[in-house]
């Protein structure tokens, strides 16, 4: 299967000449804020200290991984287990699994930290707890604490620094109702608990209130999947329905004790059922006047300029602004795998200069749009910030409407030079316990050393020119350019036949293929409760008996009724199919193959359809029907590459003899398939043996 999926060509609303007077004084803006944030560096300024040797181990282990690709895969694969595990010689144990690979490249240090050879001996103890505590340090760099109490101290501490803050809770993934459950209750607890704490801080006007308004003390972020524990994209309206029960109770309880609710983005598939749910509840009476309420937008995204758009429309609809935070994305790598797995174009771009070129344009359409919308723009690119700035002052945006936004542990001298500028300033600091907060680590550790990072380009003493220069649209990921699946390498075998790209499962995080599913569902569902006669000899024949075939999952629900053949019915048919086999056995390998690639072909077409049918009768899950139809694609396309493999002769001559060794058709086959794969052991027992 063949996937060329292109995106609508956006145009952006703006003209060359405002966007170069952003430009001329962006560019005066960065440099100054450039120059200020690297006056005190922070973490990563000792980070690449030549005095490294003095550094502690949590510094040394991030300067490593920036340094050596091939160490920083290993490390993290340790770091992301090492939380699951309970002894000292266990870590100890993976400690040298992972680290002392002969491909990795180790610094001196390391070496000697795993100069042991028993686990359970006191050195590799000593290395164990070393590296421990060095990630459990890193880790506290990132995440503002494990409990409520450290989390205050920290709220305090940003307080003193005129920062704001918004309190995301670790471990929002859930697979029960119960734990949705208890997710909920803790935010309700959290909530609770920072709002008594407020009562007690001393005032910072640069947060607390802008243009004379009085703003929310505290600000807490969700994740719209960890309520309900079926979200799912192909089911956006009952998604939002299970969803919304919480969210209310989440919203009247935040607007009690006067704590503002900020949504986040999620991976791409919940992308479009997390904005249609947001903007479904925040249109209800009971929410529509509340302006302390934000949404998320992902600028990595290739659809996220239209997005953008769209949540303009919905706002002026409203008539209330809400916040949108604008960042460029959390989970590249993750997209981009899953997309490179499944054979499906990414919905991201390909290259991080892109993602920063629609993150300033987003930026622009946003900002020159905030009496609809509140502006949060995230970033740590000192030109991205900068070009919020140089905006919101051409166009003398009001305090209220815009804020700039860092994580916690990252940037902290950019977030100090905006703050110094009189920008208010708010931090995203997750907080919970160390196991759940791993995957956020990891991603954390991923930003800080990938060489697009331009906190790690910072660092590099690279011209100041080039670190803010416009970033440029790289290659495939200009708007309407065909965006097409990254071929899998599949190398060919000893024949030489070389194995095609298996056939992709449906992507339903695109709208138009769950507009598809749903059109074939409807229009199956009308088909249901005929009549199915056997086919002998290409004509239909009444039978004597007939079976009904009911949905398994509405036993009342009559998918059809098939007719069941006699003793001398089938004696027929298998006349019928012998007599064929002498006609069908006569044309070429390469048409036979032909012909059954071309019904793989046809399978695809009909995918949505087959899909519905095997979710009325056989009760599958559309997610697994559809996964059935790619595997009868693929057997269609295996079996005719083995027949044209097969179909080669091969010569065994010897001295005073011709040998030859070559395979020929066997006759007629019976196929007698079990019932849990209605469509894909059939076919491919079928085409295997009609090839």
């Amino acid at each position: 299967m063949v996937i060329n999926a292109s995106r609508p060509a956006s145009k952006p609303s703006f003209d060359a000449s405002s966007t170069a007077a952003y430009e001329k004084k962006a560019q005066k803006i960065a440099k100054q804020l450039l120059m200020d944030s690297q006056g005190k560096r922070s973490l990563f300024s000792s980070v690449v200290s030549k005095v490294r040797d003095q550094l502690r181990w949590d510094d040394k282990l991030l300067a490593w991984t920036m340094d050596n690709p091939g160490l920083r895969v290993q490390m993290f694969r340790l770091i992301d287990c090492l939380p699951a595990l309970t002894t000292k010689t266990e870590i100890a144990s993976h400690f040298q699994a992972y680290l002392g690979d002969a491909s990795v490249e180790l610094p001196q240090a390391l070496k000697g930290l795993l100069n042991f050879a028993d686990p359970s001996s006191m050195p590799a103890q000593v290395a164990a707890t070393t590296l421990s505590g060095a990630v459990e340090t890193l880790a506290r760099k990132y995440i503002a604490g494990e409990n409520v109490k450290q989390v205050l101290k920290s709220i305090e501490q940003l307080r003193k620094q005129s920062m704001a803050f918004t309190i995301d809770l670790l471990g929002e993934a859930v697979v029960t109702e119960k734990e949705a459950e208890a997710y909920l209750n803790q935010y309700l607890d959290l909530m609770a608990q920072l709002s008594d704490a407020s009562q007690q801080w001393s005032a910072a006007p640069k947060i607390d209130k802008a243009d004379g308004e009085p703003l929310s003390k505290v600000q807490v972020s969700v994740k719209l999947t960890a309520f309900y524990s079926q979200f799912d994209p192909l089911d956006v309206e009952g998604s939002a329905t299970k969803v919304g029960e919480h969210i209310r109770v989440l919203l009247r309880r935040a607007a009690e004790l006067g704590v503002a609710v900020h949504f986040d983005m999620e991976q791409y598939r919940y992308k479009d059922a997390t904005l249609a749910a947001l903007k479904d509840l925040l249109m209800e009476d009971e929410f529509r006047s509340r302006s302390d309420i934000g949404m998320t937008l992902q600028a990595y995204l290739r659809d996220s300029y239209s997005d953008l758009q769209g949540v303009i429309d919905w706002a002026k609809e409203r008539g209330t602004p809400v916040t949108v935070r604008l960042v460029k994305g959390a989970y590249w790598d993750q997209e981009t795998i899953t997309s490179r797995q499944n054979y499906w174009p990414t919905p991201v771009y390909n290259h991080k200069s892109s993602t920063d070129a629609n993150f300033e344009r987003m930026t622009q359409r946003l900002l020159e749009n905030h009496e609809h919308l509140y502006a949060a723009i995230g970033s740590h690119n000192v030109r991205s910030q900068a070009l919020a700035m140089a905006i919101a002052q051409t166009l003398d945006i009001p305090a209220r409407n815009i804020e700039f936004q860092v994580l916690y542990g990252m940037a902290d001298s950019l977030a100090t030079a905006l703050v110094n500028q009189g920008h208010r300033v708010r931090v995203y600091c997750p907080y919970g316990d160390l196991i759940p907060g791993m995957a956020y680590l990891i991603r954390r550790l991923l930003e800080n050393t990938a060489n697009s990072s331009f906190l790690k380009q910072s660092l590099e003493d690279r011209p100041s020119a080039e670190l803010l220069a416009v970033p440029q649209w790289g290659e495939g990921d200009q708007d309407g350019e065909p965006v097409a699946p990254t071929p899998i390498a599949m190398a060919s075998d000893k024949t030489g036949v070389t194995r095609i790209n298996p056939a992709p499962d449906t992507d339903y995080a695109i709208a138009q293929q769950r507009s598809a599913a749903k059109n074939a569902l409807n229009t199956v569902r009308q088909q249901l409760a005929k009549t199915y006669q056997p086919l002998i000899n290409g004509e239909f024949l009444s039978t004597e008996s007939a079976v009904q075939s009911v949905n398994p999952s509405k036993p009342s629900q009559l998918v059809g009724t098939v007719g069941q053949i006699s003793i001398d019915q089938a004696d027929s048919a298998i006349a019928a199919a012998k007599a064929a086999f002498q006609a069908r056995k006569r044309p070429p390998a390469s048409e036979r193959a032909a012909i059954i690639r071309k019904a793989g072909a046809l399978l695809d077409e009909r995918r949505h359809e087959l899909n519905a049918w095997m979710v009325f009768e056989g009760g599958k899950p559309l997610h697994q029907a559809d996964a059935e139809v790619s595997e009868a694609i693929d057997f269609c396309q295996y079996y005719a590459d083995e027949m044209l493999r097969l179909d080669k002769e091969i010569v065994l001559d010897v001295a005073g003899e011709n040998d030859r060794y070559f395979y020929q058709a066997k006759g007629t086959v019976l196929i007698i398939s079990p019932w849990n794969f209605p469509l894909a052991i059939p076919v491919g027992m079928t085409v295997a043996a009609l090839v």
